[in-house]
This record gives C-alpha cells, structure tokens and sequence, in this order.
C-alpha cells in the first residue's frame, strides 16, 4: 500500500511562494522515518532540516510539488475577492495526489473543519484514496513530518535565491525584521514593491499607510 503525506510551507508569508508538497512511500518504509527522527519541520534548527532533507530523498519515496508565487496567492485572497488560501491549497493537494496516486493521503489540515477540506480535495480527484486530514498532522505522522522538512527546505532555497537578486529579505515572514525593512526601502525608495511581495498581505498595506503618514522608516 503507498501512503502519501502532503504539508505546506510559506503560508503566512508576505514575501515568497507557497509550497505544497507531497511524498508518497510505501507503508512498509514508514518505519525509517521514524528512525531517522523525522519530526515537524518547524521543531527543527535550519541544519538539521537540510540534513534530513537529503537522508529523506535518498529513500525510496516519490515526491511533487506545487510552488505558487505571489500573485498567485494574492488572486486567491477573500480580501481581494478570491476563492481563499484554503481553496488555492485543496487544488494543489488535489494536484498532488493525482501525480502519486496514493492508497492512503495524510494531510495537514489548514481549515478549521478537516473534514470539510478532505471533501473537498476529494472532490476533484478522479479516484477515492482515503484520506486522513487533521490539524497539526505534521506533529502525528512521520509521513506528513516528512513532506514538512521538504517544503520547508524547499522554500528556504527561493528565498534565498531571491536575496541574491534583491538582497536581505530575511525569513519573508512580517514578524521578521529584516523582512519588514526590506519592503519599508522598497516603497520609500521605489514606491513600490518587487513582484516576490504579496501585495494584498494587510502588513502592505499597513506600511504604506505610514509612508502615507509620513513617518517610520518608510
């Protein structure tokens, strides 16, 4: 039987993708993940993620993912009119599933009614697998552990490769410092911002409210 675990990384970002991905092993090669130690991506220091990202694609596994860019999380925001994140991710973990075909999906759920977001994904597939979707399955299941330190290492990677072109955009996230002073230069030297921002994100609009204002660092 192959199971497949399915978590994303970057959803709360304002700068960078969401990536969605999945890893598909057979049952019986569950076991070496929790030898390995695999654990939730987010209870891992930044090493020890990369090293278990390598040791996790030297298994026999499948892996598919979906990056989605900026503008495309932005055209899903309710606030700009869009379906919503959640609905953006069910099309991608439907993705998924169709490309690893799996008996058995375990999914982290991001909707408040897990079983709403299972029927949903369900929805669109043109098989039944079963799926198991909980909240902070990444925590309860090796499998979807797994496919946390994969996105996460992942993302890591993009963003890092935006730095080379735009420089320190720290960890992308708005609790980040170096993040928010990064798109605060942007507006005041530029007023606008590179295409790697969400621009419906509300921290935009609260920076360009103080550039407005004319005070801060903007």
């Amino acid at each position: 039987m192959i199971v497949c675990g399915i978590d994303e990384a970057g959803r709360g970002s304002v700068i960078g993708p969401l990536v969605v991905l999945g890893i598909s092993i057979h049952e019986k090669d569950t076991s070496l993940l929790k030898e390995m130690d695999v654990r939730d991506s987010k209870s891992l220091s930044k090493r020890s993620r990369e090293t278990l990202y390598q040791k996790i694609l030297n298994m026999n596994i499948r892996v598919y993912d979906v990056v989605l860019d900026a503008a495309e999380v932005d055209r899903y925001l309710r606030r700009r009119s869009g379906l919503s994140i959640n609905m953006l991710e069910v099309n991608a973990a439907a993705e998924i599933i169709k490309n690893l075909r799996p008996d058995v999906v375990y999914i982290d759920s991001p909707d408040i009614k897990p079983a709403r977001y299972a029927e949903r994904i369900l929805a669109m597939l043109d098989y039944s697998p079963r799926i198991i979707c909980e909240h902070k399955a990444d925590s309860r299941y090796e499998i979807v552990a797994a496919a946390s330190i994969l996105a996460k290492v992942k993302r890591d990677a993009i963003i890092a490769k935006l730095s080379e072109v735009y420089g320190n955009l720290g960890s992308g996230y708005s609790s980040d410092k170096r993040t928010i002073d990064f798109i605060s230069r942007c507006l005041r030297d530029k007023g606008e911002v590179p295409s790697c921002v969400r621009k419906g994100w509300r921290t935009i609009d609260k920076l360009l409210q103080k550039k407005l204002d004319g005070f801060g660092d903007v």
